[in-house]
């Protein structure tokens, strides 16, 4: 299954003035498979897979002059949603066993999330110690083992 969005978000603020919204990422694009393979009557293997690229999320700029002044995170509020992150992007796969019981089910399932590791833009900060903005990045793969029951 594929999916492509493409978007405007905007709002009109009291001022008038017409800006992003923190949403305005301007497209998604989403790429997903999954196959499931019987194994005798009562057990499968699946693996799935999907893909995420996506437009960044807007931010508010920080005003590194009235942050170094104030010795804390400043920011712009004239440019509120001008600035944006670059795009996102993130590739997750699962592999799930399964034993099927009647009224109840067994799963076992690794599900590793962001295979490629990439290190997506979380956050901009002011480093009052460095003064200066620094870029705080979302975690890199993460590695989910799981064993659940389904009644």
């Amino acid at each position: 299954m594929n999916t492509i969005s493409v978007f405007e978000s905007k709002y009109k603020g009291s001022d008038g003035i017409e800006r992003n919204t923190a949403f305005n990422g301007n497209y998604t694009v989403n790429f997903l498979f999954g196959k499931e393979i019987p194994l005798g009557k009562t057990m499968q293997l699946s693996f799935d897979v999907k893909y995420t690229h996506a437009g960044g999320r807007r931010f508010t700029p920080i005003d590194l002059a009235a942050s170094k002044a104030n010795g804390t995170r400043e920011l712009d509020e004239r440019r509120a949603f001008e600035g944006q992150y670059r795009d996102y992007s993130r590739l997750d796969a699962k592999l799930t066993f399964r034993v099927n019981m009647g009224k109840l089910t067994q799963e076992w399932a690794v599900d590793i999330q962001n295979v490629l590791n990439r290190k997506n833009q979380w956050h901009n900060l002011y480093d009052n110690v460095q003064r200066k903005v620094i870029e705080t990045q979302q975690i890199g793969i993460f590695p989910i083992v799981f064993y659940r029951i389904l009644f």
